[in-house]
Parts: structure tokens; C-alpha cells; sequence
């Protein structure tokens, strides 16, 4: 199979064509499956109330500063959602009502704020390190400074306003801390029960028929699940975990299908016996796919687990023995069980999803009250330390966002356009850390203000809106904003941008100059984004390079720990779940650094193939890894055996090699490890241990072997 990650790799040229005939064509595309009507409505209603009750009881200007702040904190709980931190969503409108506050009482000092703005984009831009949603508050904080702290005054003045804008964002978090809204994932559920289905085939279909035939279904629930909405969304974890389990369960079939074709012509009553294990397993696949794809809870699949139990038991029982056949279904018997236990795990998780979905509601998390914690906040602080280094991607995007922002602030000054504020606003929405998000999220960003500015005008000509109107405007634009924000970013971005013109035409009539106004420097905005980046790109080699040691390093700990268990050495299943998580939190990082490289103008790319190959070299690594744990769990350990130790401490130590030549360090050589696999598969063969553990054994040499060599590096002796 060749997954979407795994295809053949197209030329460094082919690929900047793609993307760049794709991207217009796919704008506007909306996925029907990701709108939100009622997070729409629920994140809507608090900003529409606040906005109807303040124009009644204050001034104009007062009450667009509030509805301004509760849209920001609006966009910023769907970057974070399903779960917003309340510390973070705080932290927003206290960075937001700062800005305010400080950019309206500088204004009257043009050179004075201009110098408080390079530090404080700066300050801004390094939150990227920390996240998404982290990112997302230092944009809103620089667009508070640059467009709601633009107006002159005096302390009480500038207190008076950063009040209102603050006001209207605690408004709006404190009705999303209120109110429920259970998240929905239909469309990646039923993706996701369209492959256990797939499998289910798989199971019931005849040994020599190919397994690509059924992993379509595996790779459309894959790419349902990397959708770039679901990015910072935290519950979507579980639904990535049973994918998982669905992929381990494709494994042991397929390899359980090569197993029954060996049998050659011993497969008459043990294939029939198999055929109906495999059967079992196939109604478990349907039935957990059906409870997946209905919300609800069932277990239904729990009686065709505990059948495949006693199917199995009675193979072993009868055809198990020191035949080559016998040890053949041995191996069978083997997979089978491990086919048996992935069931009741992806079961278990999907009935634990079922029964919390009401609970998981999408709002901010209420968390308890903690002392301090000295240790997060030296964590947090080393993190910033490290990437205080013009190789790092977040250093990068800050010194852009310090120089370009105060540029584009003075630029517009000179140029008098109308509304110059919005040019550093627009700088400060389009560029980004990385080139493709900067491409496709500058160009959404335009399209969609074209969309919105258009709605704008011809709602405010064409309807010539007295106030109550206004406000059912402003309540269907915002509903449709929101709604719209997981399906398709330019399309919210155009709702949002007719939002904040209407919202302006409260105390303005020139609605449609406004809008071309917006459009013009949004555009503008968006080409200094780009020449800012392309004059100063990130180095995407070293982001990925960092990303690849990382994930060595995690690999050869987690191999370390997984080693242990294969010499039934007391462990804690804490640790190994922790070292497992740990280096699945590094492939990860490593793939979207991958990526996001190959996107990147050619001139500072990796090659695509290097990086996609040595990407799928670290997955047989890892798969290997999380095989010779799974046999130790089912009990296949082994005492002391000095070939076996000898070639794990090769193999940790090739891994950790491997984590510093990305890291920079010179190596000359590292050994092929070869050689000692050969004697610890003869050794683990005349001890009588499960020829599994060889098999894998073999494997993560051929693995390890493969990494070296596309790092570039020659075999060599590795001293132990």
C-alpha cells in the first residue's frame, strides 16, 4: 500500500506547480461535513446580545470596541477548540486590553510607538513555540495594538477603551465557559467505520487476495483525520487512536494471510478452523464499525471477541506441535490473539467516546486552582531559550513580524492611505512561520476579504440598514462566520471581514469605500508578507533536521525501555506508554516538518524523496519497536543472552548516532549491525525462543540499515 504520505514523490519543480494551480481552484471549497451551525449560533449569541444591549445603553464606538473584542475571542476558541484553556482565553484579553491601552496613549509619539511596536510583534511572533492557539493570541494582541489602539487620547481615554474591548472578550468567555456544545466528528467517524468495514472483507476474503484491495478506506479515514481544522483539536486523539488499532489489525491479518499460504498443502481442516477465526474476527470489525458510525454505545462485538478467544484456544489445542506446519499455526495462533486484543481495544475506546461525548463539551476548561508551578514555567522558559537561534523557525517569524509590522505601520502613514491601520493588520494575519501556510493562507485571506467586502457593500447599499437591522445582520454574518470556520477558511474569513464592516458602518456610512478600502490593503498586506518571507525565508533544513533527531532519540529510548520487557524486567507501564507517546509525538513532528520543507521554494527544500523515505525508514523502526513490545505483553521474553543484549545496545546505539548527525555532529561510520544480528537469531535459535522475536529482530537491523544509509553515512565497526 502506498498511503498518502508514501506515494511516489514528484519533482522538486512538479510539485510548486501543483500547489500553485491546485490552491485557487480549492479555495473556496467548502467541506460540508466540518460545518458547525451550532457552534456558529453558541459563539454568535453572546457578541449579538452584547452588541444590542451596549448600543442601547452607550455610546457607538463603545459598543463596536466590545463587539470587536468578543469576536477576536471568538476566532481564537475555534483556533483552540475543542478545548480552550481559560488561562489562555484570559491571557487574550489581558494581552488585548494591554495593546489597547498602550497604543492609545503613544499614538500622539509616532517615533515612541513605532519602538514599542518592533518588541512587542517580536514578543508575539516567539509565541508560535508554544502552539497554534498560543500563536493565535500574540496576532490578535499585535491587531489590538495596531488597529483598536490607533486613536489618540489621553490615560482615562485609553483606560476607557482597553475597558470596553477587555469587556466584551470576558463577555464572550464567559458564555462559552456556560455554555455546552458537544463537538461532532460525523464525517470522521463514519470514515473511520467505512475502514474497520474494509477490514472486516479483508478478514472474510481469501488468503492470496491482495490487502491493497481494502486500504483505500484506511487512507480516506486518514486524510479525514489530517484535515487542517482538526489541527490544535485535542479530541480528536481518540479517534486517531482507533485508526491506529485498525492499522495494527490490517497488519496481523496480512501477515496471517502470508502464514496460511505456507501452509502449502497441510490447510484443509486448520484452514477451515483459521477461516472461521478470522470470521469472528471480520463480525467484531462490523459490529464495532456499526457502534462507531451510530454514536451510541453497544458491545455487540464483544460476543464475537470472546468466540474468537475459544476458536483460537481450540486451534492451538489441536494443530500446534513440532512440525514445521505446527509452528507455522503457532505463529497464526500468535496473531490471532493479537487480532483478538486490538478488537476489544478499539471497542473499549469507541464505547469510552460514546458515553464522555456529552461530557466533552467544547468549551473552556475550567481548571483548579495551583500554586505555581516553578518547573512548567523553567520549561517554558528553556524553550523560548532554545529557539533563540536564526535556525529556528519561531526566531525567524518573530524578527519578520518586528521589522515588517512597524514598516508597513510607517508605510501607510507616508502612502495616506485612508485606513492605513489595516495594512500592518493584514501583515500580521498573513505571514507565517512556514512558506505554505504563508501561500495559502495569504491567498484565502484575500479571497475571502474580496468575498466579504462584496457581501458588505451590497447589504449596506441595497438594504440601507436602520440599527435593528444592523444587529440581525451582524447575527446571521457572525452565525455563518463561525459555522463556516472548520470547513473552509477563506469562506469564514470573508463572513468575518463583512462582519467587521458592518459592524463599522454602526458609525460610518461610507460602507463601500470602507470595503475597498480593506480590500486594497489587504492585498498590499499580503505582498509584504511574502517578499518579507522570501527575502528572509525559515531554513526549513534545520527545522526538519531538529524534528529527525528527536525522533531518533525518542525511538532508540523507547526501543531501551521496550528491550526490558523482552527480558521480563519489571517495568512500568506508565513509563513505556510515556516513551511510546513520546516518540509518536515525535514522528509527528518530524512528518509536518517534512512536509511543510517540501512545500517550501526549491532553493532551501530537502529533497522530497530523501525525506519521505527516511520518514518511512523511522515507521518500520517504530513498528518493530511496538511488535517487540506487544510479543514481550503476550510473553515472549527471554532470560540473559549476551548476542541478543549485544545487538540491542548496537541498535540504541545507532540510533542515538543517527540523532546526532542530525543534530550536526560528524560521524564517519556507523556499523550495518548485521553481523550481530546473525549470531543473536542463532543463539535465540538454539535456546527455543519464538521465531517471531528473530523475525523482528531482522527487521529492525533491515530498518536501522536503511535510516543509515539514506543519512549518508558508510558501515563501519560500531564499537559497543
Amino acid at each position: 500500500m502506498k498511503s498518502h504520505r508514501d506515494r511516489a514523490p514528484r519533482s522538486p519543480g512538479g510539485l510548486s506547480v501543483i500547489v500553485a494551480h491546485s490552491a485557487p481552484r480549492t479555495i473556496l471549497k467548502v467541506d460540508l461535513s466540518l460545518l458547525t451551525p451550532v457552534t456558529g449560533a453558541i459563539t454568535a449569541l453572546p457578541l449579538v446580545t452584547m452588541l444590542a444591549i451596549s448600543l442601547h445603553f452607550s455610546t457607538g464606538s463603545s459598543a463596536i470596541a466590545m463587539a470587536v473584542g468578543a469576536n477576536l475571542v471568538a476566532v481564537v476558541s475555534l483556533v483552540g477548540a475543542p478545548r480552550l484553556s481559560l488561562r489562555l482565553a484570559l491571557l487574550d484579553a489581558l494581552l488585548m486590553g494591554v495593546a489597547v491601552f498602550i497604543g492609545t496613549i503613544t499614538v500622539p509619539f509616532a517615533w515612541l510607538h513605532v519602538m514599542i511596536l518592533i518588541p512587542w510583534c517580536f514578543g508575539a511572533g516567539m509565541l508560535v513555540v508554544f502552539g497554534q492557539t498560543q500563536a493565535a493570541i500574540g496576532t490578535q494582541a499585535i491587531i489590538a495594538y495596531v488597529v483598536l489602539g490607533r486613536f489618540a487620547g489621553a490615560a482615562l481615554a485609553a483606560l476607557h477603551l482597553s475597558f470596553f474591548v477587555v469587556g466584551g472578550a470576558l463577555i464572550e468567555i464567559l458564555a462559552l465557559v456556560i455554555l455546552r456544545l458537544p463537538p461532532t466528528f460525523r464525517h470522521q467517524r463514519n470514515q473511520i467505520a467505512n475502514a474497520f468495514e474494509a477490514i472486516a472483507e479483508l478478514a472474510r476474503s481469501d488468503p492470496s487476495r491482495p490487502a491493497t484491495d481494502f486500504l483505500s478506506s484506511i487512507d480516506s479515514a486518514d486524510v479525514a483525520l489530517s484535515a487542517s481544522s482538526l489541527f490544535s483539536r485535542t479530541d480528536v486523539q481518540e479517534l486517531r487512536a482507533i485508526l491506529n488499532q485498525v492499522r495494527r489489525i490490517r497488519l496481523e491479518l496480512t501477515t496471517l494471510a502470508g502464514l496460511r499460504q505456507r501452509l502449502g498443502d497441510d490447510r484443509s481442516l486448520v484452514e477451515v478452523s483459521l477461516g472461521h477465526c478470522t470470521d469472528l474476527a471480520a463480525r467484531a470489525l462490523q459490529g464495532i464499525g456499526d457502534a462507531l458510525r451510530a454514536s451510541r454505545s453497544s458491545d455487540s462485538w464483544s460476543a464475537s471477541v470472546d468466540e474468537l478467544r475459544t476458536c483460537t484456544a481450540q486451534v492451538e489445542a489441536q494443530y500446534v506441535d513440532d512440525s514445521t506446519s505446527g509452528l507455522i499455526i503457532a505463529q497464526c495462533v500468535s496473531h490471532l490473539n493479537a487480532v483478538r486484543g486490538q478488537l476489544r481495544s478499539a471497542g473499549t475506546l469507541i464505547a469510552q467516546l460514546n458515553t464522555e461525548q456529552s461530557r466533552r463539551a467544547w468549551r473552556p476548561s475550567v481548571p483548579a486552582f495551583e500554586n505555581p508551578d516553578a518547573d512548567k514555567l523553567f520549561l517554558n522558559f528553556s524553550l523560548i531559550r532554545e529557539n533563540f537561534s536564526t535556525d529556528s523557525s519561531a526566531f525567524r517569524h518573530a524578527v519578520r513580524l518586528a521589522v515588517v509590522i512597524p514598516f508597513s505601520t510607517m508605510l501607510g502613514s507616508v502612502l495616506g492611505l485612508p485606513r492605513s491601520y489595516w495594512l500592518p493588520f493584514a501583515v500580521a494575519v498573513i505571514l507565517k512561520p512556514d512558506y505554505s501556510t504563508l501561500v495559502k493562507r495569504g491567498l484565502g485571506r484575500v479571497v475571502g476579504t474580496m468575498l466579504g467586502a462584496t457581501i458588505a457593500a451590497v447589504l449596506a447599499s441595497e438594504l440601507k440598514a436602520n440599527l435593528t437591522v444592523t444587529i440581525v445582520l451582524v447575527a446571521v454574518i457572525a452565525w455563518l462566520a463561525y459555522s463556516t470556520w472548520a470547513a473552509s477558511f477563506s469562506v469564514a474569513i470573508g463572513f468575518v471581514t463583512a462582519l467587521i464592516l458592518i459592524l463599522l458602518s454602526i458609525s460610518s456610512n461610507d460602507t463601500l469605500g470602507t470595503a475597498l478600502d480593506r480590500l486594497l490593503d489587504v492585498s498590499l498586506g499580503g505582498a509584504l508578507a511574502v517578499i518579507a518571507y522570501l527575502l528572509w525565508p525559515t531554513s526549513p533544513r534545520a527545522g526538519v533536521s531538529q524534528a529527525q533527531s528527536s525522533l531518533f532519540k525518542g525511538l532508540g529510548d523507547y526501543l531501551a525501555v521496550v528491550s526490558q520487557l523482552v527480558h521480563a524486567t519489571p517495568v512500568s507501564a506508565h513509563d513505556v506508554a510515556r516513551f511510546s507517546k513520546n516518540v509518536r509525538i515525535a514522528w509527528g513532528k518530524a512528518e509536518a516538518a517534512v512536509g511543510r520543507s517540501i512545500e517550501e521554494p526549491a532553493s532551501t527544500r530537502i529533497h522530497p524523496a530523501e525525506g519521505r523515505s527516511l520518514m518511512s525508514a523511522t515507521m518500520r523502526i517504530l513498528r518493530v519497536i511496538h511488535a517487540l513490545r506487544m510479543d514481550a505483553e503476550r510473553g515472549v521474553t527471554i532470560g540473559p543472552l549476551e548476542r541478543y543484549d549485544d545487538l540491542i545496545a548496537g541498535c540504541v546505539l545507532a540510533l542515538e548516532r543517527l540523532s546526532q548527525h542530525f543534530e550536526g555532529t560528524p560521524l564517519t561510520s556507523i556499523d550495518d549491525l548485521r553481523a550481530r544480528c546473525d549470531l543473536a537469531e542463532h543463539q535465540l535459535f538454539n535456546a527455543g525462543v519464538s521465531p517471531s522475536l528473530a523475525l523482528n529482530l531482522g527487521e529492525l537491523v533491515n530498518a536501522i540499515n536503511t535510516a543509515q544509509h539514506l543519512a549518508g553515512l558508510e558501515h563501519a565497526p560500531l564499537e559497543s
